[in-house]
């Protein structure tokens, strides 16, 4: 019965592909490696850009539009790598049979069982876009294919409408909850066991370990991880740290250090190499250790010989040996003190970045209250202008009513002279009053020309006439009455 496997793998990219240097020791047979299956191999900034290009721009233009360009994303996939809740990509390891089965009468039968898993992998699970999918031949192992995938969530109220998301993408698949992974893995597997059936084998399930069907790959892993290591210790360099901007309150004349982000993160780089060599130099102390104990043996057993040539050689040998391990002890000693200032420097740094964190948080929370001030303020200058402009309007009525009130007398006053028809014309006038009626027509049409009234001064240089307005305030006289008989209102109204 043979087993099947999806286990998570590690995501290295280039040694799916091949295009990885190996130095020695290779987990594959270069001379196989063409028997390889790539089905597909897309950059992963470019399939970054075709599933989230479209949404970032979005995302970027709405932060414009609301004032806050400082928002914006410039890379996604930079974005999710710095994350520390999603990861840029995910690697499912899947394999029919394992190693004993590969000489077998059902080693084809497992192939083909492979190539219609992954050939249907994409349509079962649409939220997971697979931009590697390749198909290993060339290692000691039974074939397996690397699944390389971006989990996908869309339709997202909050951020990208369309993002990086493991759990939103098993739940758009259906599987939700604190077993949804799990759940989609039995399902996978229920799908692997009907492969199976379909070509007449009987389903075992795997381990499903994270090492399954990899176990000399990651060795060779860790022994070209060693061989690195060694060669650093010999070199003993170290990541350069930036120089700290020192600031100086002129008040306190307390020093702080202002970091940007970048200066902070290679910090904390410089901090995990420190570590990484740490455990480097443990564990080749240790296994210094174990050496100097079997020369130490082999020692023993020489003095009990009469092959004193054996016997310098095993002398030398353990000479050599307790030298290094004094060596690699001396310099232990230094990397443990330089690792011990490092991380008293990145705890202060790290304190320093939080109190500036809260100062942001601070002057943010500020800032939006002068916003809403500012809106406030906003709103009563509208409400002025508003006001303004009323009585500006009221002011313009007015003072178009008021003119049109001088035509009306003017025009009247003209009649003085004009009229022919009504009776208003004055007999035997004389200069100056000729001249006191034009006048006033002149002074009129000039006031109305002054004021941008030119349709009214136009009226009052060519027409004459009596308004209806007027002609309710024009009475026949009255008979004619002495003088002190006449009341002062009379009088008032004949002058």
């Amino acid at each position: 019965m043979p087993t099947v496997s999806i286990a998570k793998g590690r995501g290295y990219l280039n040694h799916n592909d091949r295009s990885i240097d190996r130095v020695s020791e290779k987990s594959w047979d270069p001379e196989l490696s063409r028997k390889n299956v790539i089905c597909r191999n897309i950059p992963i900034e470019d399939a970054y850009e075709q599933l989230f290009g479209k949404a970032l721009n979005e995302y970027n233009q709405r932060q414009i539009d609301v004032n806050h360009p400082e928002r914006q994303i410039k890379n996604y996939y930079e974005h999710i790598s710095r994350s520390k809740q999603e990861k840029p990509f995910y690697e499912f390891v899947v394999a029919f049979g394992n190693m004993n089965d590969k000489d077998t009468d059902i080693y084809p039968s497992l192939q083909r069982c492979l190539d219609e898993y992954i050939t249907n992998f994409d349509k079962r699970n649409p939220n997971f876009k697979v931009f590697q999918k390749i198909v290993h031949l060339d290692e000691k192992g039974i074939d397996h294919a690397h699944l390389d995938f971006i989990p996908v969530s869309t339709h997202n109220k909050r951020g990208l409408s369309v993002k990086n998301s493991f759990r939103g993408a098993l739940k758009e698949m259906g599987y939700t909850g604190k077993t949804a992974f799990l759940d989609w893995r039995q399902s996978e597997e229920k799908y692997m066991a009907e492969i199976l059936e379909r070509h007449g084998l009987e389903f075992e399930r795997g381990s499903g370990r994270d090492e399954h069907l990899n176990v000399r790959q990651y060795q060779a892993e860790a022994r070209e991880i060693n061989r690195l290591a060694q060669q650093k210790l010999k070199n003993m360099e170290l990541p350069s740290i930036p120089e700290p901007e020192i600031k100086i309150n002129p008040i306190t004349k307390s020093e702080s250090v202002k970091l940007s982000k970048t200066e902070f993160d290679k910090i904390k780089q410089v901090i995990e190499h420190q570590q990484t060599q740490i455990t480097s130099l443990e564990a080749q102390k240790s296994d210094l250790s174990a050496k100097l104990e079997n020369v130490e043996l082999k020692l023993d057993t020489a003095r009990k010989k009469p092959y004193m040539r054996e016997n310098e050689t095993l002398m030398q040998n353990l000479q050599d040996e307790s030298d290094f391990s004094e060596e690699l002890t001396k310099k232990y000693g230094k990397l443990s003190n330089q690792y011990v200032d490092l991380f008293k420097s990145y705890k202060k740094l790290e304190k320093e970045n939080n109190s500036l964190h809260e100062k942001n948080t601070s002057l943010e929370k500020e800032n939006s209250s002068l916003h809403q001030e500012n809106a406030s303020q906003f709103c009563k200058i509208k409400e002025l202008e508003m006001k303004i402009s009323n009585i500006s309007q009221d002011f313009y009525k007015k003072l178009t009513n008021a003119y049109v009130s001088i035509k009306n007398i003017v025009q009247a006053v003209g009649m003085l002279k004009y009229d022919k028809d009504e009776g208003y014309r004055i007999e035997n006038i004389t200069a100056k009053q000729e001249r006191l009626i034009d006048g006033v027509s002149e002074y009129g049409s000039a006031l109305a020309k002054q004021n941008e009234y030119p349709e009214l001064a136009e009226k009052m240089d060519n027409k004459v006439g009596i308004d209806k307005s007027i002609e309710s305030f024009v009475k026949l006289p009255e008979p004619e009455r002495t003088r002190e008989s006449r009341s002062s209102r009379d009088w008032d109204m004949e002058l």
